[in-house]
């Protein structure tokens, strides 16, 4: 759904206000979905696509951000997704009674656009992309459409080779030091990444999460991402955004790679109601972190980031 004005004589005023609302009812629906998953004592940023990120079967095309959280809050385990559209122009069908997932994406203003609505409404900087929501269903989902034959898991070898190679083509690699200790942590000040000895994890998935957990946190120095100086809030609420971002960019990176997650302090109960608690407190905290976190993995990838959101509108993706 993109947010238009209802009416041609509606007022700048009653325009933004609906957009607004809009919006806010796209982080709800986000959170109330998170918040869900949280409340059964499941984390859902810890499920892991051992084929790899959530990805669009008609455009080939990963999910991103907040998208690869939203579906991981379902059962499946193909990566693969269509909208109902979509598997029948592939000549299937989704099985009836199935529920499909939302999926969130942003459609950026051309600057044409933009100058219009400056003109229209007086306001010198109107938002510059506006968020609409798209339903989609798993490949488990639909009739008459055959699962890609990639849709299987990585071998155990070739995700720990990935996991390594990402320490190659993250840009100004911060030090990494290895020492008997029970607390990984990142230093701003050294701008170095502590962390146990091999042997103190109890697998080699073990070991990538933390250091891509770490990672993540690195790439908020002034010098990468800057992401330290521009957080707002009070220190709960700066700590709890930071701590999210490092999650969730530690899970995006152990999907990519295909690494399992580990079984972790994450899935204590303490753990997981501090997050709720933390997203009950602000209800943007989940799209705002997934998308720095969305930003940090494509960072520690080597990839360019083109847009500052997690998701660019896609006719295909959004039919």
């Amino acid at each position: 759904m993109i947010i238009r004005p209802t009416a041609a004589g509606s007022s700048p005023a009653a325009f933004f206000a609906l957009k607004e609302k809009l919006t806010m009812s796209i982080y709800e629906t986000v959170t109330a979905r998170i918040l869900a998953q949280l409340d059964a004592g499941v984390v859902p940023w810890r499920k892991t696509w051992t084929s790899g990120l959530p990805k669009s079967l008609t455009t080939g095309k990963e999910y991103r951000g907040v998208n690869i959280l939203i579906l991981g809050t379902t059962p499946f385990s193909s990566r693969y997704w269509v909208t109902y559209r979509e598997a029948q122009r592939l000549g299937g069908h989704v099985r009836r009674g199935e529920r499909a997932s939302p999926v969130v994406f942003w459609k950026w203003r051309t600057p044409e656009e933009l100058a219009r609505l400056r003109e229209k409404t007086g306001r010198e900087d109107p938002t510059p992309c506006v968020p609409f929501t798209a339903a989609v269903f798993n490949i488990e989902q639909v009739e008459g459409v055959d699962r890609p034959e990639d849709d299987v898991p990585n071998r155990p070898n070739d995700r720990l080779e990935v996991a390594e190679q990402l320490l190659e083509v993250m840009p100004d690699l911060p030090e990494i030091v290895h020492v008997a200790t029970r607390d990984p942590s990142y230093s701003p000040r050294l701008d170095r990444v502590t962390l146990p000895h091999l042997s103190q994890f109890e697998s080699g998935a073990e070991y990538y999460a933390t250091l891509f957990h770490e990672l993540v946190h690195a790439t908020g120095a002034t010098k990468r991402l800057n992401r330290f100086d521009q957080v707002e809030g009070d220190r709960f609420e700066r700590y709890s955004f930071e701590e999210l971002v490092a999650e969730f960019g530690a899970a995006f990176l152990c999907s990519f790679a295909g690494i399992e997650s580990p079984e972790t302090e994450a899935l204590q109960a303490s753990y997981i109601q501090g997050w709720a608690e933390a997203l009950r407190r602000d209800q943007r905290l989940v799209v705002r972190a997934a998308s720095a976190a969305q930003r940090a993995a494509d960072y520690i990838r080597g990839t360019v980031i083109t847009n500052s959101l997690d998701e660019t509108a896609s006719p295909a993706e959004g039919g």
